[in-house]
């Protein structure tokens, strides 16, 4: 029988930004359910994705990834699934996949090992910009 570990990633790594602003890093370890966070005093609290908590839960971090996503109850989620290649509503994999951008503001997020910028995932921050909506699709 496989150990139960072995399905489940150890460990994720990831920055939220503002723009191409860091404004918190996040270390969680799945395994011993433990999260560091670092997150800049100086930006306002409504940007930030664990305003006020002093310790944060993976729980927490599984609950902000989702409110980084489309709605579970969305019109033809399941069409919108299958476009992002996905079989379930997994907000971690949505998140992984769509770096969190919502159309409201421009936090997004990057994980570990990825070398993006805002204009790289956030369409409207790339029009705006006067780049291509292709750019999304150059990574």
């Amino acid at each position: 029988m496989k150990n139960f570990k072995t399905f489940i990633s150890p460990s994720l790594q990831f920055e939220v930004l503002e723009h191409d602003r860091v404004i918190a890093k996040v270390k969680l370890d799945y395994v011993n359910q433990n999260v560091d966070v670092w997150q800049d005093d100086k930006v306002s609290p409504v940007f930030l994705p664990f305003p006020g908590k002093q310790k944060v839960l993976v729980g927490d971090v599984l609950d902000y990834f989702e409110s980084r996503c489309l709605p579970r109850t969305r019109h033809h989620i399941e069409k919108v699934l299958h476009a992002l290649e996905l079989q379930d509503y997994v907000p971690t994999d949505i998140v992984k996949q769509t770096h969190g951008v919502l159309y409201d503001d421009y936090v997004w997020i990057r994980f570990s090992g990825e070398e993006l910028t805002c204009a790289d995932v956030h369409p409207r921050f790339a029009s705006e910009q006067g780049l291509s909506a292709d750019i999304c699709k150059q990574q």
